[in-house]
């Protein structure tokens, strides 16, 4: 990423944040909310418009499958579809929305993977970034609907954030999280990290944070990253959708009281602001400009070696003198990053 590019990026950023988002505390007022509103209401969820989530329903429950292969890349085409999706959710006149949201994911080996790294400078990437914050706010504002995250395979970076910011999150033998950014020398900006600390205190969210650490399903639950996990896929989808059938039994009003009750836990609009404004200034840092494109020529962004064990693989490629002077070679760093099993 070129200087001149980065200054583009960070100036196109600032204007979008401005003049795109007046988000007041209860998640609504944005530019896409206002144009949102002026679609036909339905009782069904609108087509996703880049074909990347798939939609079915049952009863006051509605299954959102994520399917943007080969890693469920948070790329603008991705992004886009949650956030009209979530937008949908908001209660309207003549509108009926869903009690619960169950998030899940086609791909095998991941449910929601990091923002597109090539995209980061580009028009598109520019408006991408808001989006994402506008769909944590969402998650976490719209309290008429509980989302559910439905886990068995890798959520990285952007996908931790989304992950770490709905309602519960249960998870398959195959689930791996890590908030990987530390590692990169970036850090999380779409609300990851200032939801974390409510979510498993700050000790732990620290060690997870700057060590970048990866957690499996069962560390996931003992440390309450997950609600729980199970030993097999369909026992997964089988108590993540009993649970939210019973959900869906009960009145929305009590549904919204209660969630509404526990908003003072969410970070505020102006933390989630400032999360997005820090960002840029270190994106804009020369090293971490070629950190993006050392990462982009390692992993291709594809379902890889590298890709699959990002926050160790990011480590063994821009540390490795300092891996290679330790006493064990650094087995021991590599190690503390978290079990993969």
């Amino acid at each position: 990423m070129q200087p001149k590019t980065v200054i583009a990026f960070i100036t196109s950023l600032q204007v979008l944040w401005t003049t795109c988002h007046s988000f007041d505390a209860q998640g609504g007022g944005s530019l896409a909310h206002r144009l949102i509103t002026l679609e036909k209401r339905d009782t069904s969820p609108p087509p996703a418009r880049n074909g990347k989530l798939n939609f079915t329903q049952t009863a006051n429950v509605t299954r959102v499958t994520i399917n943007n292969p080969p890693i469920n890349l948070l790329a603008p085409e991705l992004v886009s579809d949650l956030l009209h999706f979530l937008l949908w959710t908001q209660p309207g006149p003549d509108k009926t929305t869903p009690k619960v949201v169950i998030f899940s994911s086609a791909i095998p080996d991941f449910f929601i993977s990091h923002f597109d790294l090539e995209q980061l400078a580009s028009p598109d990437g520019q408006i991408a970034l808001t989006q994402l914050v506008d769909c944590g706010r969402l998650l976490q504002n719209v309290t008429s609907t509980a989302f559910i995250a439905e886990v068995n395979g890798r959520t990285f970076g952007g996908g931790q954030e989304l992950h770490s910011q709905m309602d519960m999150r249960f998870a398959g033998p195959n689930a791996i999280i890590s908030q990987y950014e530390n590692s990169a020398g970036f850090v999380a900006q779409a609300g990851g990290q200032i939801s974390l600390g409510p979510v498993i205190g700050k000790a732990r969210a620290l060690e997870h944070l700057l060590a970048a650490k990866q957690i499996n399903a069962r560390q996931g639950t003992e440390w309450g990253l997950f609600n729980n996990d199970y030993r097999d896929a369909a026992t997964l989808r089988r108590e993540v959708d009993a649970l939210a059938a019973r959900i869906g039994l009960f009145s929305q009003k009590a549904l919204n009281d209660t969630k509404s009750s526990l908003a003072f836990l969410s970070p505020t609009p102006q933390q989630l602001n400032q999360q997005l404004v820090d960002f840029a200034p270190i994106a804009a840092l020369p090293e971490s400009q070629g950190v993006v494109g050392d990462l982009i020529a390692a992993s291709d962004q594809t379902a890889n070696e590298f890709e699959k064990n990002i926050p160790n693989s990011v480590v063994k490629s821009l540390c490795r003198p300092q891996l290679a002077a330790m006493a064990d070679g650094g087995k021991s760093v590599l190690n503390a990053a978290g079990s993969t099993k």
